[in-house]
């Protein structure tokens, strides 16, 4: 049972990592575009920020509706990437004391 519960842990462990990068990257990518430091660029990169979007977007809508923006700032973002870092170390400890 605890193996089970382990490969549980570890594939969702997994999956929110995936996303915490896109989220990570969907950042940083929205700065250094709002800065000018990178352009739209091709067709590729447009599908690839097109992607981000599709990808992000439903879980930022979802804070948005709790968290008002600051300033004209929109913070939820960072709120998400804080609470998956959060998600994360809880599971990775609950992994690892399971292992024994």
């Amino acid at each position: 049972m605890e193996v089970m519960l382990e490969t549980l842990l570890w594939c969702i462990e997994c999956v929110l990592e995936v996303y915490f990068i896109l989220a990570v990257v969907n950042v940083v990518l929205y700065w250094l575009m709002h800065f000018g430091l990178i352009g739209q660029g091709g067709e590729a990169f447009k599908k690839f920020l097109k992607f981000l979007h599709q990808i992000t977007e439903p879980v930022y809508a979802k804070l948005r509706e709790r968290i008002k923006p600051v300033s004209g700032f929109d913070i939820c973002p960072y709120v998400l990437i804080f609470a998956l870092m959060l998600v994360l170390h809880i599971l990775a400890v609950t992994r690892i004391s399971l292992q024994g």
